[in-house]
């Protein structure tokens, strides 16, 4: 027995002699670690198949407060179809207790009635022309500040009769200067949408009083639910963008401009402001994807193994992925475990982008539970970096080395993956029997992998496609033991 140990001992140094005397090394794309050169005799390169899978993604994405929140309509993208974004909020005063109209016993002439929303960026195409309308939530709607924010599959929130305002928005101008005139001053503002609405909503809040609507918050949403900001698609002459925009932005207001009189003269002039402030959480973005042919056709096939993937941020799609030859696998150091899914363009990927980041995570079935990819993630570590997702030459690869080191060599479990372009994750990250998910309040939400919600999708080959140098595979440099 002692002479089989001290035979193996040889034969390992020796292995390990070989591996670090390498003159010739092969560098990954992810992490930058060195890869002895593969010369068959200790250092062997495989490629094996992986099975995938078009799916639907089980999205729980939920938009927070200070989030970017999506609104218009994508209805040209050939390849996925149609996406269409809206925005439900509550603008409320300041404070409680006083009265936001402080010269309301006076006689008080409405200018004007304005919603501002805080403009971050657009989506798709920049020269988009849409019709954003702005309508009263109903009062009876069961609408409330929800700290971890709603769903983007939240149903969409009914509506008071009456349109509030409207505007036909040429997405080009959505950063252009606004001039915002204030008592004696003009304020210039860039990155600002402005609809006004109709003035009858200003004598409703004048109307109000510290004893009821401006005595808390609770009793102001009694009076008012919010409003939803949507886009008319009929109306809308050019539908091909998502315009973002940020609630808790300092240029997020609904603003009453006013002038106060006494007698025949007017004595001021003045604007009350209904922001978004840090303790408003009733907010609400609901996104609607409508697939396009093709990707429908792929999603709903029936079949177990796809040619073609077509991942759609969230709210989206997704794709399995399941590698039967990785338990025939011989015990062995692997070196690398490069799982590859190359790009396939379409005609539109100038103008609808594909996803910042592709995330790969498991399907632990015995369990009941998505995780991430032992040992190979971490919630602490940089894991773009260091498993990889990023797209780089028209090629998104992931580093599973870990992971298929564990199924190689001590037999643990070989998952079904998938892949997918989630807003965020909050997969169980599995050490033994130690579990962890991100902390909150991400325990709820999830840790953020994409931003802005709904931006990005990317068609990618499959792993039973026909072209052999395109398809999707997992590549393993190893030596064996």
């Amino acid at each position: 027995m002692k002479s089989k140990v001290k035979a193996s001992s040889i034969v390992l140094i020796g292995l390990l002699f070989t591996y670090f005397s390498c003159k010739k090394i092969d560098t990954t794309e992810i992490g930058g670690d060195l890869i002895p050169a593969v010369d068959n005799v200790h250092t062997f390169d495989t490629v094996l198949d992986v099975i995938t899978d078009n799916q639907f993604l089980d999205d729980s994405a939920r938009i927070l407060r200070a989030e970017l929140h999506a609104l218009g309509v994508i209805d040209d993208d050939l390849s996925f179809g149609k996406t269409k974004g809206q925005i439900y909020f509550t603008p409320a005063p300041e404070g409680w207790g006083t009265h936001p109209f402080p010269k309301k016993d006076s006689t008080l002439i409405i200018d004007s009635v304005v919603l501002a929303l805080s403009y971050s960026g657009v989506y798709g195409d920049t020269n988009a022309v849409e019709q954003f309308e702005v309508y009263e939530m109903d009062r009876d709607a069961l609408f409330y500040n929800n700290i971890y924010g709603y769903r983007t599959d939240t149903a969409d929130v009914f509506v008071e009769p009456g349109l509030l305002g409207s505007k036909l928005v040429n997405f080009t101008t959505l950063n252009d200067s606004v001039f915002d005139k204030r008592k004696r001053d003009t304020v210039k503002t860039t990155n600002q949408l402005r609809i006004q609405l109709d003035k009858t909503l200003a004598n409703r809040f004048i109307g109000y009083d510290t004893a009821n609507a401006y005595k808390s918050d609770s009793l102001f949403r009694t009076y008012f639910k919010g409003l939803a900001v949507r886009v008319n698609e009929g109306a809308s002459t050019k539908r091909t963008g998502l315009a973002y925009f940020n609630l808790a932005g300092d240029n997020t207001r609904l603003l009453f401009y006013y002038r106060v009189q006494n007698g025949s003269a007017i004595t001021d002039t003045l604007v009350a402001s209904f922001g978004f402030s840090a303790i408003n959480f009733a907010n609400s973005n609901t996104i609607r994807r409508t697939l396009a042919p093709e990707a429908n056709t792929y999603l709903t096939n029936g079949l177990p193994a796809d040619d073609k993937l077509f991942i759609a941020a969230s709210p989206g799609t997704m794709a399995t992925i399941r590698i039967p030859g990785l338990k025939g696998l011989p015990n062995a150091i692997i070196h690398r475990a490069e799982l590859s899914f190359n790009v396939v363009p379409t005609t539109q990927d100038a103008l609808y982008t594909p996803p910042g980041q592709l995330f790969l995570d498991a399907s632990d079935t015995a369990n009941k539970r998505i995780i991430t990819i032992p040992y190979d993630f971490n919630y602490a570590n940089d894991f773009a970096t260091l498993v990889g997702g990023k797209v780089s030459n028209g090629v998104y690869r992931f580093n599973l080395a870990r992971y298929v080191q564990s199924v190689v060599t001590r037999k643990e479990s070989d998952y079904t993956l998938r892949l997918s372009a989630p807003w965020r994750t909050n997969a169980s990250q599995v050490s033994g029997t130690s579990v962890v998910t991100p902390y909150p309040p991400a325990s709820k939400t999830g840790l953020q992998i994409n931003n802005p919600i709904a931006a990005g999708r990317v068609v990618l080959y499959g792993g039973n496609n026909a072209d052999a140098t395109k398809k999707a595979k997992l590549r393993i440099i190893y030596t064996k033991i």
